[in-house]
Parts: C-alpha cells; sequence; structure tokens
C-alpha cells in the first residue's frame, strides 16, 4: 500500500513530537500543591515519582511548559490525521488504520496472522506487502492510544490546579493518563522493534513512509 505525502509528513512530524513528549514527560516535575496520600501508579511514573516532597509546593518548570507546548502540538496533529481519515489521500482512510470492522477485513487478518505467526516467533516478518492488515490494525491502535493519551492530556491542561491542591477527580483523570502513556511507550518500542525486523529482512520499509520518497 502506498501513502500519499499528507500522510507521510505527518506520520514523521507525530513521531517527533511523540518521542519527545515521552522523553519530557520522563524529567519533568508536575507543578501545584501535591497530596501525602501514596499511589500505587506514581511508584512507576518517574514525572509523579518526583513529589518525594508531597504536600510542598512545586513551581512550573520550562520542562513542563515544553511538555504543554508538544502535548497540543499532537492534539492538532491527531485532529488533522481524523480528518485526512475521511480524505482522498492515498492510504489515509480510516478503513486502513481499523481493517477488522469489516468481515473481509477481518478475513484477511485471520488469515495473516495464522500464515505469520511462526515466523514472529522467530523473530522473522513477512515483507510488508503480506502483512497489510497487521501492520494497518497495529497503526490503527497506536493512533487510538495516543488519541486517548492527547484527550487525557488535553483534560489535564485545562483542569490541572498549578497553585494548589488537585480535585478527584482530576487526580483520576492524572492516573488514567499516566497508564496510556505506558501503553503508548509500549506499543512504540514494538512498532520501533518491527522496524528493526523488517529492516534486518531486507525490507524497504522506511521508503514506504518517508515524506517524498519514490
Amino acid at each position: 500500500m502506498s501513502y500519499g505525502n499528507p500522510i507521510r509528513i505527518l506520520h514523521t512530524l507525530l513521531a517527533l513530537c511523540m518521542l519527545g513528549q515521552l522523553a519530557v514527560g520522563e524529567l519533568m516535575d508536575v507543578p501545584g500543591k501535591h497530596s501525602t496520600e501514596s499511589s500505587s501508579i506514581m511508584a512507576i511514573t518517574p514525572a509523579y515519582a518526583h513529589e518525594d516532597h508531597a504536600g510542598a509546593m512545586v513551581e512550573e518548570s520550562w520542562t513542563f511548559e515544553v511538555h504543554e507546548a508538544l502535548g497540543l502540538a499532537i492534539v492538532a496533529l491527531i485532529l488533522l490525521r481524523i480528518g485526512l481519515a475521511f480524505s482522498s489521500v492515498p492510504g489515509a482512510h480510516w478503513r486502513n488504520l481499523f481493517p477488522w470492522l469489516s468481515a473481509s477485513g477481518r478475513t484477511q487478518l485471520q488469515s495473516e496472522v495464522a500464515l505469520q505467526a511462526s515466523g514472529w516467533k522467530e523473530g522473522k516478518l513477512a515483507a510488508p506487502e503480506e502483512g497489510e492488515s497487521v501492520a494497518r490494525s497495529v497503526h490503527g491502535l497506536m493512533l487510538l492510544t495516543v488519541l486517548a493519551m492527547a484527550g487525557t492530556g488535553l483534560a489535564l491542561f485545562f483542569g490541572w490546579n498549578e497553585h494548589g491542591h488537585q480535585t478527584e477527580v482530576i487526580h483520576m483523570v492524572g492516573e488514567a493518563h499516566e497508564v496510556i502513556v505506558g501503553l503508548a511507550e509500549a506499543l512504540i518500542a514494538l512498532h520501533v522493534m518491527a522496524v528493526v525486523l523488517h529492516i534486518r529482512g531486507g525490507h524497504p520499509i522506511i521508503n514506504r513512509i518517508r515524506p517524498f520518497a519514490k
């Protein structure tokens, strides 16, 4: 399947923003007064783990401001991607991201999984054209995850109190956001690993999505 340049450019921008966002999110301090109550989620996420000064005021830092800016950029890119999903740009249609929504797509997906499962166990991937439904499904799942991450992040952007304690609702949204971030990190890691395996297998996978590549 070929991708139009709008999708290729958007993929590159989204990848750069996501990698930058995840890196900044792991390093930043979250401003505001924090509860002295502990949380299992807080114990495993570096951004929240920086709250070891529970009960004290944490001032907004430049890293948090970058996190907010990148988050808004990701929201804009996701909205643009949703718009392209209803366009005629090659490879952009929503059916390409969710083949399992149709009977024919589910049949093809099941067939590809059955044929390639043994190769996956050995760390080998079939040529891209032989695993289109699998790749599309993974991309669709990543998009939904990033959409959920952007949505909860946007709720935090408007609801986070930088000068006092957080409400229970915002606290729950924050924990959900951290869980979704962890899922996004896992999916991105799997995606990168798949790219590496394709390259090792001699598949020109990068040219399929690199902007303006022939």
